[in-house]
């Protein structure tokens, strides 16, 4: 779908299904650009990504609350207009929601939609993009390198270890939540996600957030068996490393992806900048967001189960992994080899 001049990019942000889906409807109908967000992640995530107008949010969500999610982006996109949609009348609620950059508040149930759409309007009355633009850069420049929010979102976007995932038990260990790791079970393998960011990044929260959601709508879709990126390592740090440029974030990601197959004793690997250990150093390519076309090579390396793996940063943070086949797919293979 390609936009026209005149469309405007709303970010939708809300847990309940049908009344997402009912508020996404009704203003693609009024021409607007539409994501819709089910969690205060993916909508960090969208405001990087999809850079909308206005965002509408709603304020009690599992996970992130949407009191947080107002906060984390008013404070790097102070510019943007957020409107939120709850059924919370309390006035504690309103007055804090008010406080932490919303700048309107529309109570559920929505009997007239056309409420919406006004306040869409009222909402970009008077804005200046250059104004803005300067104004992003200046609050941008001042935050924290220990931001609270950023830190307990990344906190709550880590599994907790162990894992079962069929075949396969997983356990893990990080001393940061900038070096995290993320599992993706495809046919007779897992792939592994491992991404290692800095606290000096600007948006590091939505960075982190970022990669996440990049990678869950082409793994519903390979479940599907319409999508095949997740067959390879390569295709999917050049996919990540694609959008991240695209992004309009300036970062550099360090990543690799890593897949282990229940059928042979052999991880199939490509790397985008991790520089430890030393087989995964050798191979590394370039960061991830450096440039948008960086063509990234597989490699094979034999492998025993479990599979350890010990990832250092060049601040000495530390992540543990350990990746075993469970009894039921050690007697499967057994039973192949006869």
């Amino acid at each position: 779908m390609k936009s026209s001049s005149d469309q405007r990019k709303i970010l939708i942000i809300e847990d309940e299904a049908v009344f997402r889906m009912m508020l996404g409807a009704y203003l693609r109908s009024k021409n607007f650009l539409v994501l819709e967000a089910k969690n205060g992640a993916e909508g960090l995530a969208g405001v990087a990504m999809f850079q909308p107008d206005v965002v509408l949010c709603d304020l009690h969500m599992p996970g992130m609350p949407g009191h947080q999610v107002i906060h984390c982006i008013h404070q790097r996109y102070p510019f943007l207009p957020i409107i939120v949609i709850s059924g919370i009348i309390k006035f504690d609620e309103v007055t804090q929601a008010l406080r932490e950059g919303a700048c309107d508040y529309l109570l559920k149930p929505i009997t007239d939609w056309n409420i919406v759409e006004e306040a869409i309007r009222q909402s970009q009355t008077g804005n200046d993009p250059e104004m803005q633009y300067h104004e992003l850069q200046q609050h941008r420049s001042l935050l924290r390198k220990d931001d609270y929010t950023s830190t307990r979102l990344m906190q709550m976007m880590q599994k907790s270890s162990p894992i079962n995932l069929g075949p396969w038990e997983i356990d893990f260990s990080s001393t940061t939540p900038l070096l995290y790791v993320d599992f993706y079970p495809i046919d007779n393998a897992l792939m592994v996600v491992v991404v290692e960011l800095y606290a000096g990044m600007l948006d590091v929260a939505f960075v982190a957030a970022m990669i996440k959601f990049l990678l869950d709508p082409p793994y519903r879709e390979y479940q599907e068996s319409a999508n095949q990126i997740f067959d390879s390592p390569r295709r999917v740090l050049e996919y990540l490393n694609w959008h991240v440029c695209q992004s309009g974030i300036l970062c550099n990601i360090n990543c690799s992806a890593l897949l282990l197959s229940d059928q042979r004793e052999t991880v199939h690997f490509s790397n985008a900048g991790l520089s430890s250990p030393h087989w995964l150093k050798k191979a590394a390519n370039l960061s991830l967001g450096l440039l948008p076309d960086v063509e990234y090579q597989n490699f094979n390396k034999a492998i025993d189960y479990p599979f350890e793996l010990k990832i250092q940063s060049e601040i000495n943070h530390e992540l543990v992994l350990k990746i075993s086949k469970n009894k039921h797919m050690k007697r499967a293979a057994s039973n192949a080899a006869l």
